[in-house]
């Protein structure tokens, strides 16, 4: 949950953000690391996320909300996500992890009601972009090592970088086995249990980010791991029934 400090930035930027927007606006969440436990967003040090709903979204609307934000921007918070009901509503199917992520990270700061409340992911439509995510990133490991080969500093920045956001698609399999997905800092823990994978160097790798020292010495052997397991969790998916 957040922090008390962190509530009331978020209390105080949906009040000036109610101010200039009225009855346009609909509903400010935190989502994010915000909805995360204390220990965990602490270790990743990353800025205050807000999701903004609104009626419509138009320049003047996204003017109005720059204006606000150019004066919460050093408090912390990041740029926010500014949707309207209807991208809302309409985007389950195309980018089904994303609000999966918003739905299981997120919340109410000010609304009289959680507009991510009934949603629904379509299952078929989630295993597909789990399966593209996963091919993607691994397409994309296996180019830039090219890139970086003979330069363990460079490999290694690349595994961190990729590391980014497979929490949310850990999140997809764990959906797709109808299992409960609240321990953020245990998903990799329930994916490997409920399918049999082998998450440790995706662990290890995902511990150099929030800092812990990956030594040069064994980035050879942590990045073929790396592949192997991204490569193995890939087939994973492809074998998941769409139903």
């Amino acid at each position: 949950m957040s922090t008390r400090s962190e509530r009331k930035k978020a209390d105080g930027f949906a009040s000036d953000c109610t101010a200039v927007l009225g009855t346009q606006l609909v509903a400010v969440l935190l989502h994010g690391d915000a909805a995360l436990d204390d220990a965990l967003r602490a270790a990743r040090g990353t800025l205050l996320e807000t999701l903004l709903i609104v009626e419509s979204v138009t320049v003047p609307t996204l003017d109005d909300v720059a204006g606000v934000w150019k004066r919460w921007k050093r408090s912390g918070l990041a740029a926010p996500l500014v949707l309207d009901r209807d991208y809302l509503a309409t985007s389950c199917d195309v980018f089904p992890l994303e609000v999966l992520a918003l739905m299981d990270t997120h919340l109410l700061v000010r609304g009289e009601a959680d507009p991510l409340a009934g949603l629904v992911v379509d299952r078929a439509n989630l295993r597909l972009e789990v399966e593209q995510q996963l091919k993607g990133k691994l397409l994309h490991l296996r180019q830039a090592y090219l890139e970086a080969v003979g330069s363990r500093r460079r490999i290694r920045a690349l595994m961190i970088a990729s590391s980014t956001g497979f929490e949310i698609i850990m999140r997809g399999l764990l959906l797709l086995a109808d299992a409960e997905r609240d321990a953020a800092h245990r998903i990799t823990h329930e994916v490997d249990r409920l399918f049999g994978t082998r998450s440790e160097t995706f662990r290890r790798v995902q511990a150099a980010r929030r800092g812990v020292r990956l030594p040069l010495a064994d980035v050879d052997a942590v990045f073929a791991s790396y592949l192997d397991e991204l490569g193995a969790l890939a087939r994973l998916v492809d074998g998941i029934p769409a139903q």
